[in-house]
C-alpha cells in the first residue's frame, strides 16, 4: 500500500508547458464517501483500478493495479460522471504536477504537490505562480468535484480565483 501526501492549489498563472510531456486522463468513480474512493482511470494508454483511503486532509493510502481496456470499458459503465484532464509533471523533489481540466470542468487548473513526509508538506514554500490552496475544498478532490452542479462549480471556481 502506497502512502500519498499532497497539497493542491489553483494555478494563478499557467506555466509554459510546451516542453513537458502531456498525459491524458479519463477518470471514473465507482464508489466514494468521506474516506474511501474506488475509481478506474485511463492514463495515456494504460488502464488502472485504484482504491484510496483518506487518513488526514494531506495523507491517504492508495492501492493501484493495472487492468485491461475491456475491464476499464465495462467498469466505466457504472460511473455517473467522468473527469477529463491533462497532466504535466513540472518538477521532481517535490513532485509538482499541473492538472488542466477538460469538458465539464474546463477552467480548473490545479497544481498538485506530492511530498515524502508531512513535515516536508507543512514546510513547503509556495511559489509565486501558485494561487489559493484548495487541498480541503471541493475543487481539491475529484470525487467531490463530480458531485457539483455546473453552477456550483463555476461559483466555487470564481470564488477561489478571486481570492488570488
Amino acid at each position: 500500500m502506497a502512502k500519498e501526501i499532497e497539497r493542491k492549489f489553483i494555478a494563478k498563472t499557467l506555466p509554459d508547458v510546451s516542453n513537458y510531456k502531456c498525459i491524458e486522463y479519463e477518470r471514473h468513480f465507482l464508489f466514494y464517501n468521506q474516506t474511501i474512493e474506488i475509481r478506474i482511470q485511463k492514463k495515456g494508454t494504460e488502464y488502472e483500478f485504484e482504491r484510496k483511503t483518506k487518513e488526514t486532509s494531506l495523507k491517504a493510502n492508495k492501492i493501484k493495479f493495472k487492468i485491461s481496456k475491456e475491464e476499464f470499458e465495462t467498469l466505466s459503465k457504472y460511473s455517473k460522471k467522468a473527469i477529463l484532464r491533462r497532466s504535466y509533471l513540472l518538477s521532481q523533489n517535490p513532485q509538482i504536477s499541473l492538472k488542466v481540466y477538460q469538458g465539464e470542468f474546463t477552467n480548473l487548473n490545479r497544481l498538485e504537490v506530492e511530498f515524502s513526509s508531512l513535515d516536508e508538506a507543512e514546510k513547503f514554500e509556495v511559489p509565486k505562480y501558485f494561487g489559493k490552496e484548495i487541498t480541503d475544498s471541493k475543487l481539491g478532490k475529484d470525487s467531490r468535484l463530480i458531485q457539483l452542479s455546473k453552477e456550483e462549480f463555476e461559483k466555487l471556481l470564481m470564488q477561489y480565483k478571486d481570492e488570488n
